[in-house]
């Protein structure tokens, strides 16, 4: 299966809860348990995601200002 590749899909000024639904699983649609490794730095901003129910793993691509939200958000 080739990996999968997404965009990001919620603005700055989105709560945390959005920012967290947007690397939701796109196979189990899971958000809580959801492995992020993020990958802020360079030239494409990722975050890398994985499912531990489904085994699938994916990266969402960030624009720069999304980047700097994500890296805000409350690690809890």
């Amino acid at each position: 299966m080739a990996p999968l590749a997404d965009t990001a899909r919620f603005r700055t000024n989105d709560p945390d809860v959005l920012v967290s639904a947007s690397l939701a699983c796109p196979v189990c649609l899971r958000g809580d348990g959801v492995e992020r490794h993020p990958a802020l730095d360079g030239y494409d901003p990722s975050v890398e995601c994985g499912c531990p129910r489904c085994d699938v793993r994916w990266r969402v691509y960030l624009q720069p200002l999304q980047a700097l939200r994500f890296s805000l958000m409350d690690p809890g």
